[in-house]
């Protein structure tokens, strides 16, 4: 099962954040989904084809009229271990951690 929680105050600008305190209070549970994937929780939490509030395989929690897609800050709890989303994939965390979300840039050898 994966809890799917999304940030309360959602700002694209996260993804400049470095060193950013990952809070329970800062999010909200949106939806709970009956798989073990990642993947699948990403993939059936996105706006691509219509709201994804509408889809059989996600009983959604609250009572927005339309929740946003999920994205970058966002939260995952697989069977009780947690994920953020990140510009480049996921990051296992615990609450009060804290995380960069800007991308980290290798530099070319022999320039």
């Amino acid at each position: 099962m994966i809890e799917v929680f999304h940030r309360k105050t959602y700002s694209p600008n996260i993804l400049f954040e470095e060193d950013l305190e990952i809070k329970l209070a800062d999010y909200e549970k949106v939806a709970v989904i009956d798989s073990d994937y990642v993947s699948d929780a990403w993939h059936l939490t996105q706006n691509s084809d219509g709201s994804w509030i509408k889809r059989k395989e996600v009983k959604v929690l609250g009572n927005e009229a339309d929740y946003r897609s999920t994205s970058i800050g966002d939260v995952f709890a697989v069977n009780g271990q947690l994920e953020v989303v990140l510009p480049d994939g996921y990051q296992v965390f615990q609450w009060g951690d804290r995380i960069d979300f800007y991308p980290k840039f290798s530099k070319k050898q022999n320039d």
